[in-house]
């Protein structure tokens, strides 16, 4: 039964197309499906595709250019695809970065989630993208400093809990579309929280340069496996645990490993016994971040 299953899979080694070099940490994943996986520090990975012949695969990592290639094409002739190389999309960096650092900001000011909390014991699978808005109620554009979120502690761990790394991103946010649009920063920011314990995961981003538009930013916090090379099943835990805000309004969104982003639909309901009242909250990981606006 292991040979067979082995058999079935369908394993490549993803590459810089610029570099030639493997990539680590790429998310792979089936584009119509919640599956998926990651390359491990070589740039491999595996995949059982046979149930997915008509779907298609999809390969996205930070800084490349997301590429999607047809399951039934890559069965047919595997030996084709044996090696996956990413366009690189970091040729405008310098020049962004460039123009920022001449600009002069203000004094910080704090914005995001803060009250409120709620902390949720579902796990969060690897690969899995939180998205966060900001909304910049100033209107005026400046840079990112800091970001800072708050992790729990994990009661019920059991044989097949997995400790996660959190990469943290920053998108533009689509008013007419209503999500988030484009990559603001190709700066790969890997969070690694200590054991099993809660904690306020702060990151100083200020030597990156990250543009805070007038419409706000998406910030998205997503699972990673520090041993992509032991990818797991379905059924497992992640720890520690992302600690959540109880939200008036829904502005927060999902995605897995480079998917379409979905509307988060999850509420936290608070019954008052005395008035007899019952109020909806959506649910956000408790973020903040602080930033400078430009003079």
């Amino acid at each position: 039964m292991s040979f067979t299953s082995i058999a079935q899979n369908f394993t490549s080694t993803v590459k810089s197309k610029k570099t030639k070099q493997p990539l680590s940490y790429v998310n792979v994943s089936i584009l119509n499906k919640r599956v998926g996986t990651s390359t491990n520090l070589d740039g491999e990975f595996s995949i059982n595709l046979e149930k997915y012949k008509k779907d298609t695969l999809l390969i996205s990592c930070l800084g490349f250019s997301t590429k999607r290639l047809d399951i039934s094409s890559v069965l047919k002739n595997p030996t084709a695809y044996r090696e996956i190389y990413l366009e690189d999309e970091l040729s405008s960096l310098d020049d962004v970065v460039i123009n920022v650092k001449k600009k002069k900001y203000g004094s910080k000011h704090s914005l995001g989630l803060r009250k409120k909390w709620f902390y949720s014991r579902v796990g969060v699978q690897f690969g899995m993208e939180q998205a966060i808005l900001i909304p910049n109620d100033k209107s005026k554009v400046g840079k990112i400093e800091e970001v800072s979120f708050w992790v729990g502690k994990e009661e019920q761990l059991f044989y097949n809990s997995r400790l996660t790394w959190f990469r943290i991103k920053f998108y533009s946010y689509d008013k007419e579309k209503n999500e988030p649009k484009e990559l603001l920063s190709y700066q790969d920011i890997i969070v690694k929280p200590q054991e099993n314990e809660k904690q306020n995961l702060k990151v100083d981003v200020s030597s990156y340069h990250i543009y805070f538009p007038k419409d706000g930013v998406c910030v998205v916090i997503e699972t990673v496996n520090p041993k992509p090379s032991k990818e797991s099943d379905n059924q497992y835990i992640t720890y520690p645990q992302l600690i959540y805000s109880n939200e008036s309004k829904n502005r927060a969104w999902k995605r897995y490993r480079g998917n379409n982003w979905f509307q988060q639909s999850e509420e936290h309901r608070s019954t008052s016994a005395i008035i007899g009242f019952e109020k909806k909250y959506y649910i956000a990981p408790a973020l903040k971040i602080k930033v400078r606006y430009e003079k």
